[in-house]
């Protein structure tokens, strides 16, 4: 029965849509890429919401998003994380829908997946579920916006959730050096606010509650002339403004005052500054952040975009090469770090060698005569232009993505760009005059910048009052240049680009079904497909370089990565402009062998494939680099260490399961010995046991790919047969645990079960078992029990072997209480599954057959799922669609006695299952380090 409150809801929107008008803007004023094959509309509701409707030309998914002029930046200054706390209390419960877990539900039986995010001035709600299905979800989504509930029993427990989300980061280094990093700025600058929020910055105050305080920032921000409203399914432009119409414009309007002009970023002064910031893990980074004026209303010319790529750019000439050749950098990046109405930020990060420690200052120098280049003259025309060329490029030949993500970056473009612009936006790049830019160009200054040196080894003398960061903060530094105007005459501004592309004419003119094996060998495959569902100058290719000695050998592994980082610094200032042109290329170690991917437009890919080909086999080993990447490496390893106590988990779970394989202690074990010998012996001998896989898909023809072929044959001849997948391990019988014994104060399981063979048929049962327990298992162990903000349940295939996990991380619940929790859900849950209405099940069929048939949104997803499936060996690509048809054979029953075989034994000793902690053992369970891997069976 509906509640007295859902009736009055009924009457607001009834109401609403009696008086509701609309202004639709002409849709010929939308600027849409050629290759677009969407249809859209934009209009702007009587209530000031506007609304974009996108009728794709896909079948399967819809997706809505939301998004709010509103964020973390207008937390009152006695409430902050109240924007973020608002967001998590907006999904438990709406007058129509009063329980906490419908929507979360309701969203995962329809095949879909939801989520919302707060940012300094945004926030944002998003959804995407099977086609059928919108109107139904729309119907539970509009009354977040309407008639949330707050109910105080959800208020008290999510701030508990809320508590999890900011306890869960207390070691994450992004989130402590960028609380480290406001203690500088100036504190009544919204930006310098403590975002997340917290059980003391939620609590109840003796003259208002948490609730009364929701309330009044829901009413005072909330407001559908502040708001955005995406709406993207396989209908009529028309019955999408239907549904806009009918179940949006019961939003109220109010009267919002404007968000008011902040102070300045950094106090009067202040700058410049000099801080230093001790990370957990073993980072080294020099940052330099330069106060910006507003770039926003400038967004078709993007200013500070122009200065960042100048800055951070890494082909010949270029500041990081300078850095590199010092043996002072390994990385740079620059970027905006702050962009709103009314002021913007600058960063540059510089990610140091161990040498690069002791030279900040010549660094400094070098980073400030780069901007004297920039400052000595009006910019050269060509660069401008090409930024302009790139943009529509890119623009014209834009590639679908996944349709949630689509719908929130536009529904984000509705607040930022004008309307004709929300789809154009983000590509729009009208070059922009000297003296636009001039004020951006100034504000690069060494007395406007705050320095931040972030590294372990730092002086501090005070922490961080949120994360407890070790940091110090000083008038700047400093001096004059310590380094010779002589040493930098090698920088200079980028050159034109030689690698932008000229033939944007798809060749491919062959249609074929799936990839087809144009040579086969025992010694090397090449496959093709020539693209024709997305017509695009563009291809991909891959290539996998099978070595036995890496997959099998802890030191060839290393080595194989160290070759590879090698190969990429030596190609990286003639690889970047063709980044920058749209051709990237990656070569990584795995645990395979190697593996090459190139991805982009097609024209001028067999230059940069000759170019990667001739450094692999010609690759000069320098003593000096070979120990950068050898540290870099090492430091790497040890990072992950430091990862966060659900995702190590994850990890040791895959590192047991699979047949050769190593952990981070076993690589760094092996890593000491290996000398730049053994580097240079492994380049001149690797390709002597090579197989080789390579897979050309995309606008070629099939001349192409053979082309292709011999090139990779005539630098790197085939020459041994294929080495196969590793194995995956069987897990024993009995409840089989390791303790991680992490340096992290949260607590963590991973629990997982396995499947019994590897036939589509078992695949296509777990994969359901895991659609149908995922939202009862969060609603479960989060919402109701408050037990952690990392909760998940999931199918987790490993290659072609079924299973299931459950993943918990909680900052104060013991891993024998959430062992203990699990359980009772599961047993409580053998009762729901037996109840479970046919409606139910058969919808948890259609949402998971919906998401596994679902078409790949663009080439590229597209010849990654081939890719994935030549490298498992299944060549006639029809994993899914076998498995989608499986699923809906599968009856009730099947699903009852799978669970029972995993979840309802009495003798626990007849089930088999794996369990990683962090924070303690478990009682009863046996210690994983009794079972010999070696002697496992596998799959």
């Amino acid at each position: 029965m509906f509640s007295p409150r859902y009736w009055t809801f009924l009457l607001i929107v009834f109401a609403a849509i009696a008086f509701s008008m609309y202004r639709q803007l002409d849709t010929d004023t939308l600027v849409v890429s050629p290759s677009d094959p969407n249809d859209y509309r934009y209009l702007e509701l009587d209530n000031g919401l506007k609304v974009l409707l996108i009728a794709t030309s896909e079948a399967d998914k819809a997706a809505a998003a939301v998004s709010v002029d509103v964020g973390s930046g207008d937390d009152p200054a006695d409430r902050a994380g109240l924007a973020h706390f608002l967001e998590h209390m907006l999904f438990l419960g709406t007058d129509p829908y009063p329980d906490a877990g419908e929507y979360q539900a309701f969203i995962s039986r329809n095949g879909g997946h939801h989520n919302a995010f707060t940012a300094h001035q945004q926030t944002t709600y998003f959804f995407e579920l099977d086609n059928s299905a919108l109107e139904d979800a729309l119907d539970r989504f509009a009354p977040f916006f309407i008639s949330p509930r707050f109910d105080e029993q959800y208020v008290e427990r999510e701030k508990n959730a809320v508590h999890a989300e900011f306890k869960s980061k207390l070691k994450d280094d992004f989130r402590r050096i960028f609380s480290a990093q406001k203690q500088a700025m100036n504190p009544g600058h919204p930006y310098a606010s403590f975002s997340t929020g917290n059980l003391d910055t939620l609590a109840d105050r003796p003259d208002s509650t948490i609730r009364e305080d929701l309330l009044e920032f829901y009413q005072q921000h909330y407001s559908a002339d502040r708001m955005t409203l995406v709406l993207a399914g396989h209908y009529s432009l028309d019955q999408l403004q239907q549904w806009a119409v009918d179940k949006f414009s019961a939003i109220p309007k109010h009267n919002t005052a404007p968000r008011p002009q902040p102070p300045s970023l950094f106090v009067d002064g202040q700058l410049p500054l000099d801080m230093n910031i001790q990370p957990v893990k073993e980072l080294r980074r020099l940052q330099f952040t330069f106060p910006m004026p507003a770039s926003a209303p400038l967004y078709q010319f993007k200013p500070i975009q122009v200065l960042s790529n100048l800055i951070g750019h890494e082909g010949e000439g270029s500041l990081l090469a300078y850095l590199k050749q010092q043996g002072w950098a390994e990385g740079l990046s620059a970027g905006q770090s702050l962009d709103t109405e009314h002021d913007a930020a600058m960063v540059v990060q510089i990610q140091l060698t161990r040498a690069g420690l002791a030279h900040t200052e010549e660094i400094t120098a070098v980073l400030m005569h780069y901007i004297e280049l920039i400052k000595a003259e009006p910019l050269p025309q060509y660069l401008l232009d090409e930024q302009h060329q790139l943009g529509e490029m890119a623009f014209r030949f834009q590639e679908q993505s996944r349709l949630s993500d689509y719908v929130v970056s536009l529904s984000g473009n509705l607040l930022r760009f004008a309307a004709e612009d929300s789809i154009y936006g983000s590509f729009r790049w009208d070059v922009i005059s000297q003296t636009q830019l001039q004020p951006f160009i100034d504000a690069l200054d060494a007395n406007n910048m705050l320095r931040t040196l972030i590294a372990p080894s730092v002086e501090t003398d005070m922490q961080d009052p949120l994360y407890g960061t070790a940091m110090r903060i000083r008038p700047s530094n400093v001096g004059q240049p310590s380094v010779k105007p002589q040493d930098l005459a090698g920088l200079h501004l980028p050159v034109a680009n030689p690698f932008i592309a000229e033939d944007l004419e798809p060749s491919a003119e062959q249609t074929l079904e799936v990839p087809a094996q144009i040579l086969a060998s025992p010694q090397r495959e090449v496959w093709f497909y020539p693209e024709q569902d997305f017509k695009q100058p563009k291809s991909r290719i891959y290539a996998q370089f099978e070595l036995a000695s890496a997959r099998d050998s802890e030191r060839q592994r290393l080595l194989a990565h160290l070759y590879a980082r090698s190969v990429n610094e030596a190609l990286n200032t003639f690889s970047y402009p063709a980044h920058l042109a749209g051709l990237s290329y990656d070569l990584s170690a795995n645990d395979q062998g190697l593996r090459l991917l190139i991805g982009g437009y097609s024209d001028k890919q067999p230059a940069l494939l000759e170019q990667i080909l001739q450094t692999m086999t010609q690759l000069q080993v320098d003593d000096a680099a070979f120990e950068r990447y050898k540290a870099s490496l090492q430091r790497s390893l040890q990072n992950r260490l430091k990862n966060k106590p659900f995702e190590l988990t994850l990890a040791e779970l895959r590192q047991w399961l699979y047949r050769p394989s190593f952990n981070e202690q076993q690589l760094l074990a092996a890593l000491p010995d290996i000398s730049a010998d053994d580097l240079r012996a492994f380049s001149d001998t690797f390709a002597q046991q090579l197989y080789s896989r390579i897979f050309v898909h995309g606008g070629v023809d099939q001349a192409r790919a053979e082309t292709i072929a011999a090139l990779v044959e005539q630098y790197l001849p085939a020459n041994h047969t294929s080495i196969g997948l590793r194995d995956v391990l069987h897990i024993p019988n009995g409840s089989w645990q390791k303790n991680l014994n992490l340096d992290h104060p949260d607590n963590a399981i991973t629990l997982y079960v396995q499947g019994d063979d590897t036939s589509d048929a078992t695949r296509a049962r777990y994969a359901l078992l895991g659609q149908i327990l995922r939202a009862p298992y969060y609603q479960y162990m989060r919402t109701e029990q408050q037990l952690g903000y990392v909760v998940a349940a999931a199918p987790y295939p490993q290659q072609t072997v079924p299973g299931l996990i459950f993943v918990v991380q909680s900052p104060d619940t013991a891993p024998e209480q959430l062992v203990e929790h699990s359980e009772i859900f599961l047993r409580q849950f053998a009762t729901t599954l037996a109840d479970m209405s046919a409606e139910e099940f058969v919808n948890h069929q259609q949402g998971l057959t919906t998401r596994l048939l679902q078409a790949p949104k663009n080439m590229s997803e597209k010849a990654a799922r081939h890719w994935s499936e030549l490298s498992i060996g299944r060549q006639t690509f029809d994993t899914n669609s076998a498995i989608a048809k499986l699923v809906n054979d599968i009856s009730k029953d099947d699903i009852v006695a799978l669970y029972q075989q995993h979840f309802s034994q009495p003798n626990p000793s007849s089930q088999a299952r794996l369990l990683f902690s962090q924070g303690g053992d478990i009682d009863g369970w046996q210690t994983l380090s009794e079972v010999d891997r070696a002697k496992q069976r596998t799959f």
